[in-house]
């Protein structure tokens, strides 16, 4: 039975059965229509030979890969669900994660917050590459929809081309050094309100999770000053409606995944499990999350 989404015969609570189940799941994962490597058929073919039996592909402020990878994912025989990583800001600070799980992928508020959500994007890349530009690196559009074909366009996709003209020697270098300048630190993402990110996915009849908490740790923060601070932020989301919390995830150590579960459980919220998978290479630092 195909349960992509959530419907009046498979419920939200048989979602969350399903995402909560002991399958082998991967429900957090990236392609190039955001800011992955490979394409939702590489991802799934990966995860399939992996034996994997729970996925979803879930691209920033985009459902173009999972809709794309639906009936290929589904011929294989696996259970593959609607996904979405929307960027969100709050008063709590901007980059706070919202997974979105079997919604409806056709529902129109949806279709028109991702839209609001790609205008301010493309307003903000043109800022961006004028601005790279201002500095002498001379790059072209063509340049830039090289990357991916034009599907998803953002500072990672800035930091490819930088990194394949020979500027830089990675994408890492490319954010530690150049995207710290203050007239590229100056070009602020727009993103949607968090409670607003929140009431879209459940308008689509989605479930809403909160992505990796920990990464909302500063980078000079210890331990011991972020966990008070963590729990402010749980509670805050909490009081928006939020359906789970993403309680494994690299960013968290087992102790701290821990401290997530028995959050969760303590508020009734569902538990869910991501890689974060965005390329082979370039591997992101989850474990400067892990410090004391």
């Amino acid at each position: 039975m195909n349960h992509y989404k959530i419907t009046k015969d498979f419920t939200k609570d048989d979602m969350r059965a399903l995402i909560e189940s002991d399958l082998k799941k991967d429900i957090h994962m990236h392609t190039v229509y955001s800011d992955g490597a490979l394409t939702p058929k590489e991802v799934i073919d990966m995860r399939v030979a992996e034996g994997f039996e729970l996925l979803a592909i879930t691209d920033h402020d985009g459902i173009g890969g999972s809709v794309a990878v639906r009936e290929y994912a589904e011929s294989l025989g696996i259970n593959f669900i609607s996904g979405i990583e929307f960027d969100s800001e709050d008063g709590l600070g901007k980059d706070i994660h919202m997974l979105g799980y079997g919604f409806d992928p056709d529902n129109e508020t949806l279709k028109k917050a991702l839209e609001g959500v790609l205008q301010e994007r493309r307003n903000r890349n043109i800022k961006f590459m004028e601005t790279l530009n201002k500095r002498g690196y001379g790059i072209t559009e063509e340049e830039v929809w090289a990357i991916n074909e034009g599907r998803f366009v953002g500072k990672p996709t800035f930091a490819t081309v930088l990194r394949n003209k020979g500027i830089v020697k990675g994408k890492d270098e490319a954010f530690n050094t150049i995207f710290r300048e203050p007239d590229i630190r100056s070009i602020k993402k727009k993103t949607l309100p968090t409670k607003e990110v929140v009431d879209v996915i459940h308008e689509a009849g989605g479930l809403a999770v909160l992505a990796h908490p920990m990464e909302q740790r500063r980078l000079n923060e210890t331990f011991e000053e972020f966990e008070p601070r963590l729990y402010w932020i749980l509670d805050r989301i909490l009081a928006y409606g939020i359906d789970g919390l993403e309680c494994h995830h690299p960013s968290a150590d087992p102790y701290q995944q821990e401290l997530l579960v028995a959050y969760a459980k303590e508020h009734g919220l569902m538990i869910t499990t991501g890689s974060d998978f965005h390329t082979l290479y370039d591997k992101r630092d989850f474990k400067r999350y892990h410090r004391p």
